[in-house]
């Protein structure tokens, strides 16, 4: 564990008045989705040409298709329990204890596959599964992660928009597809604590300075 992270933690909370609350993403942060996709796809598509676990050029799953490809992609993401049958990503299981252990309030945010009828059960089947049934009930599903508050969101979709402005500062989970960007990345589970300390300080640095304008997240 980083040293200076149980001390980051606490003079955030003297600063805020409670811990500080990270969002976590799902699938390729906690879950080895991409891996478990391009198996599955080989799996009942056996005769479609597939690029290996990391080697995708775009975020978007469909971008380049043929048809049959398109159909191909929309069947294995509704494939039945798809989403409950992927192997954590390394690292990740330790990341969230040791977070919880330095006093950070985590909550996981994931978005659903709104054509697949067992995605959020799968999900949470997951969480309950690999994290133990309290981080399921801290676990949020939802389309729009910009109306879910905290202070850090980790996740590696390129840009994280939706209706709302977000209250958090993203963290990329760095990916393929998204290392091209500018910002404050986590290049794996084994860097995360310099990373996520440095964004707490800056946070409480703001709080200290105009503590008048602190948000509640109530």
């Amino acid at each position: 564990m980083h040293r200076q992270l149980p001390t980051v933690v606490s003079r955030f909370e003297q600063a805020y008045g409670r811990a500080p609350v990270v969002l976590v993403d799902m699938d390729e942060v906690l879950c080895r989705w991409e891996e478990h996709f391009v198996a599955t796809h080989r799996r009942l598509f056996p005769h479609l040409l597939i690029a290996d676990a990391g080697q995708r050029e775009s975020f978007d799953l469909f971008a380049g298709l043929t048809l049959e490809e398109q159909h191909a992609t929309a069947k294995v993401l509704d494939e039945p329990s798809f989403f409950a049958n992927m192997l954590p990503v390394k690292g990740a299981l330790e990341a969230v204890q040791e977070m919880l252990t330095v006093g950070i309030d985590v909550a996981l945010c994931t978005s659903p596959w709104l054509s697949n009828p067992t995605c959020a059960s799968d999900k949470l089947r997951w969480v309950d599964r690999y994290l133990g049934p309290a981080m399921a009930e801290a676990t949020v599903i939802t389309r729009d992660k910009t109306r879910v508050r905290g202070d850090v969101l980790i996740d590696d979709k390129p840009s994280v928009t939706g209706r709302a402005q977000p209250e958090w500062d993203l963290v990329r989970f760095t990916y393929h597809y998204n290392r091209h960007l500018p910002g404050p990345r986590i290049d794996g589970w084994s860097n995360w604590q310099p990373v996520l300390g440095e964004i707490l300080e800056i946070r409480t640095q703001r709080a200290q300075a105009s503590p008048d304008e602190l948000p509640s997240l109530s």
